[in-house]
């Protein structure tokens, strides 16, 4: 149709009304009109019908026209006829074949029009086709972003996700509006960015959950690695116990632990606009998660796995936070101020609320762990910790000072299982000097201990004898593994090899000054021990104290200090094996002494014999060879012990002697019964002589002052010289028979000796009286010299004057004479009260001699002269 229009210049629109009808009458009937023209737009405007009414009007209008004209031209009207016969019979033919064309033309006009409405159905598909063409090229971007979408939700992709569906919203939609799907897929956008932070959350949570299991793993990379970079020295056991798995050398917690979700999350919530939101959950998840880290799991059983899990899982917690605090640090906005997803406070928060757990932890396990084993690989385990988490930056100073606290529970125990050696070391002792019969033996045992011999040992020298038994290279193997365990739980703690030197000697001293001389203080307290294995404990401990200086040297040597300076520490300690010598000292003393007691008390004396015994008492001997025989076991010991010991033994026995003699068991002694008495201290003497000539130095021991005082008092007694001894000792700076011997002792025994002769000596009246006067006389007066000896021993500073004023009471003078009897120029006897005591006042003249007459024919003169001491003298 639109080919038609193109071709025909002519009127386009089709007549619709009779003024167009006219006016296509009008181009038809001029000469200028043209038939097709006319035609084409009667039938495009569809009324033919209306177009042949107004053609059949024209028509009758111009019959009446040509009518009229006839009329008047009637002539030229009959030949026109006669024309318009003639064009009528072409007109039929014309018409004939103008309706072959109309038909023709209607025909191919339908045809036309059939193809026109094709046409322009093809047209509209067409445009429809470009329309949608240019459609769906607006279209297919969204969808295959839509697609592209989904596909990077199901491959978990949030984040490419997240900013495909931003670039959807922003710039491809708003191309398309208009669009159902369009109206569809915008409505859901917030839904899908719901979905995206859910599942990018569900995420996060996942690799939290992943991270709590995997925490121990990481730990343990991160402290195997920080084993390797400090070259930490652990001990065999204690790395075997904590390495649970091969170790990556070059592993990182980012090999161990995909990151990805965090940085995803942070991402994708930073472009969601809730980053804080993300960053506040993510903390508070992480903060239960320290918790539950530093806590110690409900199956605690205190042994080392245990804590190795509980340090690792801790490391773990760390290193992940320490990685995310590097990683994360101003992820979304590099450059600027805003803070990350973990801040270097919130982590040194954390730290500290760990720290808090773990000291708590430390201090409750470790006071209640009763083996040092254990607490020196919990030692090993926490140094371990604090290298590894001090090189991530954080502080551990409160750590290695509860280590500090450990040390002393550590030692104490350390002590507690020494004393349990030590014990058993002495319950298997057969204390008789080892006995080595090859080299190997020999080299065996100085290998242990220190032992320098006398003299080479060859070959030939075999079997040797060592002076100490088997304790005591046992107990010195001790005391250097003791040394080791303290130097290793003092190693790696940050301090100085003068610290650590310090602390090993302060805890050696304990326990050698505590738990050692506490279980040999038990040792020898033992009522089992015999004389010779107390002999060979003491020779034990001064070997062991010699070789104290060797343990000093090993002690630097494994501290590195140096031993010979003059300000290096030494072990006081070393006075424990001093004490324990002096207290094995004293308890083989006291069974020594004991058994002298024993025999001494069991004793049975003869103290009133008709006359002297001429032979020493068996007890006596007995007494003797058993102190004999056990000196001799002692031969070992240094001459200065055995010395000390045999003063006191000797002394024991002087005083048992002295004991003896001036018993109270015994209340009547004769002068026979001391003389035999004698025979026995001159044995007792005989021996001490005989032990002077070994050890000279005992000439100047209590024990001799001992004998020497019993000596002058049995000779005093067997010599009767009871008057010389009171008047030599009223005189304080004249010469004296008998210095050692005492007022009291004089006075005890002659007591004795007076109440046999009352009993034994039945004389006149006259002599019983004048010799009872004069014992009784004698008695008072040593008792008063006892008193006053007595208090001169309370009042040291009391002149010699007031013993030189006791003189007074027997002295010479021409003051006081009188009678005893009836004679007025013999001495007068007389009784002064002092107190509720009397006391015998003797005093006589110069010139006249003093007389007691015991019996007429036998008078005792008593003579005493301003020069000389008074003596007392009975006739034959």
């Amino acid at each position: 149709m639109s080919q038609l229009q193109g071709v025909t210049a002519q009127p386009q629109l089709a007549p619709s009304n009779p003024m167009q009808h006219d006016h296509l009458l009008h181009e038809l009937e001029s000469n200028e009109g043209q038939l097709g023209a006319c035609l084409r737009a009667v039938y495009e405007g569809e009324e033919v019908e209306a177009f042949q009414n107004s053609l059949a009007n024209r028509i009758k209008v111009h019959e009446k026209d040509i009518e009229r004209m006839c009329n008047k031209n009637y002539q030229g009207f009959i030949e026109s006829v006669s024309e318009l016969l003639k064009v009528k019979a072409d007109a039929g033919k014309i018409k004939k074949k103008v309706q072959e064309a109309n038909r023709i033309i209607v025909e191919s006009g339908q045809q036309l029009m059939k193809s026109t409405e094709e046409l322009r159905q093809y047209h509209a598909v067409q445009k429809n086709i470009l329309g949608s063409i240019e459609a769906l090229g607006l279209c297919m971007p969204v969808l295959e972003l839509y697609g592209k979408l989904l596909e990077q939700m199901s491959s978990k992709q949030y984040y490419h996700a997240l900013k495909t569906l931003e670039q959807l919203e922003h710039t491809f939609l708003p191309r398309v509006k208009g669009y159902t799907f369009t109206d569809l897929l915008s409505d859901g956008i917030p839904q899908l960015r719901e979905n995206i932070q859910k599942e990018s959350w569900k995420e996060l949570t996942d690799f939290l959950a992943m991270v709590r299991e995997k925490s121990e793993f990481i730990g343990e990379v991160a402290m195997q690695q920080a084993a390797r970079n400090h070259n930490l020295e652990l001990a065999q056991e204690v790395r075997k116990a904590l390495t649970s798995s091969p170790i990556d050398p070059e592993g990182c917690a980012q090999d161990v632990v995909d990151f990805s979700p965090v940085y995803r999350g942070l991402h994708i919530h930073s472009v969601l606009g809730k980053k804080d939101h993300f960053t506040e959950d993510y903390r508070t998840q992480r903060k239960s998660q320290v918790r539950l880290a530093i806590k110690p799991h409900g199956s605690w059983s205190g042994e080392i796995e245990d804590y190795k899990k509980y340090f690792f899982n801790i490391v773990g917690f760390f290193v992940v936070e320490d990685t995310i605090l590097h990683t994360c640090q101003s992820l979304t906005h590099k450059g600027t101020d805003d803070e990350g997803l973990v801040t270097r406070a919130l982590v040194h928060d954390f730290w500290y609320m760990a720290v808090s757990e773990l000291l708590a932890v430390l201090r409750a396990n470790s006071a209640s762990c009763t083996d040092y084993h254990l607490i020196l690989k919990v030692k090993q385990l926490v140094v371990w910790f604090c290298h590894t988490l001090k090189g991530y930056g954080f502080e551990v100073i409160k750590l290695n000072e509860v280590l500090l606290e450990m040390r002393d529970h550590y030692d104490e125990l350390l002590m507690k299982a020494w004393g349990e050696s030590f014990k058993q070391i002495f319950d298997m002792d057969t204390y008789s000097p080892i006995v080595v019969t090859t080299e190997s033996e020999y080299a065996g045992v100085t290998e242990v201990f220190p032992y320098q011999a006398k003299s080479p040992v060859t070959k030939q020298s075999y079997p040797v004898t060592f002076p100490f038994s088997a304790m005591v290279p046992q107990v010195y193997s001790q005391l250097q593994e003791f040394v080791c365990q303290c130097t290793s739980y003092a190693d790696q703690l940050d301090l100085s090899q003068t610290d650590i030197d310090e602390c090993v000697r302060k805890t050696v001293n304990l326990l050698l000054s505590r738990v050692l001389s506490e279980c040999l203080a038990k040792l020898i307290q033992r009522e089992s021990l015999t004389i010779p294995y107390l002999t060979q404990i003491w020779v034990n401990l001064n070997h062991l104290e010699g070789a104290c200086v060797n343990l000093e040297k090993f002690i630097a040597e494994k501290t590195r200090t140096d031993s010979e300076g003059v300000s290096a520490p030494r072990l006081y300690g070393v006075s424990a094996f001093q004490e324990a010598k002096h207290l094995t000292e004293r308890k083989m003393t006291e069974k020594l002494c004991a058994k002298v007691a024993e025999v001494l008390d069991g004793a049975t004396y003869n103290w009133l014999p008709k006359e002297a015994i001429s032979a020493t008492s068996d007890y006596l001997g007995d007494c003797l060879r058993y102190v004999t025989s056990n000196l001799e076991t002692m031969r070992n010991m240094p001459s200065d012990a055995l010395i000390s010991l045999t003063s006191t033994l000797l002394l024991n026995l002087a005083t048992a002697m002295e004991a003896i003699l001036l018993s109270d068991k015994n209340p009547r002694v004769n002068l026979a019964g001391i003389a035999s008495f004698g025979l026995d201290l001159q044995k007792c003497e005989e021996h001490l002589r005989e032990c002077e000539e070994r050890m000279p130095s005992l000439s100047a021991s209590e024990a001799k002052k001992v004998f020497t005082r019993l000596r002058e008092l049995v000779n005093m007694f067997v010599q009767e010289d009871w008057s010389v001894y009171v008047t030599e000792f009223q005189d304080p700076h004249g010469q004296k028979r008998y210095p050692n011997v005492t007022p009291k002792m004089v006075y005890n025994l002659l007591f004795k000796v007076r109440q046999d002769e009352k009993k034994k000596h039945k004389v006149t009246l006259n002599r019983s009286t004048s010799k009872k006067a004069l014992m009784k006389m004698i008695l008072r007066k040593l008792e008063e010299l006892s008193q006053e000896s007595m208090r001169d021993r309370l009042t040291p500073e009391k002149s010699d004057s007031s013993l030189a004023s006791a003189h007074s009471d027997v002295s010479l003078g021409t003051r006081d004479a009188g009678k005893l009897g009836t004679s007025s120029s013999a001495a007068s006897v007389s009784s002064v009260k002092r107190g509720k005591d009397r006391a015998m006042t003797l005093k006589a003249s110069p010139s006249k001699p003093m007389t007691l007459k015991a019996s007429p024919s036998k008078p005792m003169t008593l003579k005493a002269s301003p020069s000389k001491p008074m003596t007392l003298k009975a006739s034959p």
